[in-house]
């Protein structure tokens, strides 16, 4: 049984009953007061009804002047009502017939169960349309928490989003380089035990004699000075630096400059879980969740799939180098932890990467020349692991810049608001690294790659061209 309503229980004419009052309180309780004695019976939540014992009719057969007050309180009335369809055994039902053609009529009343016709289908019909409000009422409630659930990621992911938005939508401005002149001089070069295929190998004593700096050749010096003519046009045009993977012999422009890394990034922290995996600390089958946390726009394609998707680690690698994903590099940082890299990194000799509080941070042309020369390493010295880094990296899009001649490139370019670069390994007879970080998103960065990649190949073998002519002019280029 359901809601009793206000209108339906108020008669339109009171009732005479003798000695006989009866008061609904808003106390939640009844009272019937008599002439000749006083009987309470109290209804609250933990008594249901009356006992069937207890009769609170004390009526003669004839019935008069009896006034039936009936004082509703919805939530009183509820009460009974829940109470009544918990214990319906034990209720103690109340008749009473009443004749429509007959204000002074007497109803007849059963001492032990009365029911009032004129009311009983109104309270079932209350009680069913009760049962359909309770149970839309928690079709609503449960609506509303899922719908609350789902606002929440989205306005999780719409804010992480428009972080990433506001990220790569920035816009820097180079004040000031801090070196405008190209750096000539020889890193450590790679033992020759670690070359792969190379032409370089057949003049390996020739080859480790370090040249003169002082006494470069005129082919050298005329590139060098194309570098710096060409890279002091403009602040935007950043750093470039080239490396000879062999001997180590390097040039470079303003290396030390730190600037947003856009994607770039994404080549150190794959290098590193690799190696990781390559020495058993990291399992490349490892299942890693994709949480809201990790959402962002961009490139990639994880962002169009569900929240919560389970992917390998390995994978994710791919995702990261390959197709460069935001998302598939958050969560490989979320999981295997910025510091550990900052800490491998760093005994290296890298100075920029991975020391901000961040997933993305800066870079400078000097880290990038290590972390690719690191790749290089690994991949000629592990052949399952390294490999397949390598293979990640030849397949990197896009490829800002391109090998000459057909050279396989091996990249990891980004895009980060004005700031574009490329880091490349290009597999030239004698393998070399391009580094070429800009400022030029709102220029023509296609011609500063070029010029970059153009520059590169010029003083590789204007390098090697003096090499050979100490070393009995093979040709080696």
């Amino acid at each position: 049984m359901n809601d009793w309503q206000e209108d339906e229980f108020i008669p339109k004419k009171k009732k005479n009953i003798k000695n006989a009052d009866y008061l609904i309180k808003e106390d939640d309780s009844i009272d019937i007061k008599s002439d000749n004695h006083e009987s309470s019976n109290i209804l609250d939540n933990n008594s249901v009804e009356p006992s069937i014992d207890y009769n609170p009719f004390v009526i003669d057969n004839q019935i008069e002047n009896a006034d039936f007050v009936i004082e509703e309180e919805k939530n009183i009335t509820d009460n009974i009502i829940d109470e009544k369809e918990k214990e319906p055994d034990n209720t103690l039902d109340i008749a009473i017939n009443i004749e429509n053609n007959s204000d002074t009529s007497s109803p007849i009343i059963d001492k032990d169960n009365a029911v009032v016709d004129s009311t009983n289908k109104d309270l079932d019909n209350q009680s069913k349309k009760r049962k359909f409000i309770l149970s839309d009422k928690l079709l609503i409630t449960l609506f509303v928490l899922a719908f609350i659930a789902v606002c929440s990621v989205v306005v999780k992911a719409f804010y992480l989003g428009k972080k990433v938005e506001n990220y790569e939508d920035s816009i820097v401005t180079i004040e000031k380089k801090a070196d405008m002149d190209a750096k000539v001089y020889s890193s450590q070069e790679l033992d020759n035990k670690i070359l792969k295929k190379v032409a370089a190998s057949e003049l390996t004593n020739c080859i480790n004699q370090k040249i003169d700096m002082d006494n470069l050749s005129d082919g050298i010096k005329n590139v060098i000075n194309e570098i710096n003519s060409y890279y002091n046009k403009s602040n935007n045009y950043f750093s470039f630096a080239y490396k000879d993977i062999y001997t180590g012999f390097t040039v470079s422009y303003n290396a030390n400059q730190n600037i947003q890394t856009a994607s770039t990034i994404k080549a150190p922290t794959d290098i590193y879980i690799y190696e990781m995996a390559s020495l058993g600390k990291i399992d490349l089958e490892k299942e890693l969740t994709y949480t809201p946390k990790q959402y962002v726009v961009g490139s990639g394609s994880i962002q169009y799939q569900e929240m919560y998707t389970k992917y390998k680690t390995r994978d994710l690698l791919r995702y990261s180098t390959v197709n460069s994903d935001n998302i598939a590099h958050n969560i490989l940082m979320d999981n295997y932890g910025r510091l550990n890299m900052l800490k491998f990194w760093s005994n290296l000799g890298t100075t920029a990467i991975f020391k901000q509080n961040s997933n993305w941070g800066q870079l400078n042309a000097h880290d990038a020349l290590i972390y690719m020369s690191e790749l290089y390493r690994f991949y000629v010295e592990n052949d399952e692991y390294g490999n397949a880094l390598m293979n990640n990296f030849m397949k990197a899009s896009p490829k800002f810049i391109k090998g000459k001649n057909n050279y396989t490139v091996a990249n990891k370019s980004g895009w980060y608001g004005s700031a574009v670069h490329d880091v490349s390994i290009i597999f030239a007879d004698n393998p070399y690294i391009i580094v070429a970080l800009s400022n030029t998103a709102n220029e023509n960065y296609t011609n500063y790659f070029n010029t970059a990649n153009d520059l590169a190949y010029k003083l590789h073998t204007e390098y090697w061209k003096y090499k050979m002519s100490l070393c009995e002019n093979i040709k080696q280029y």
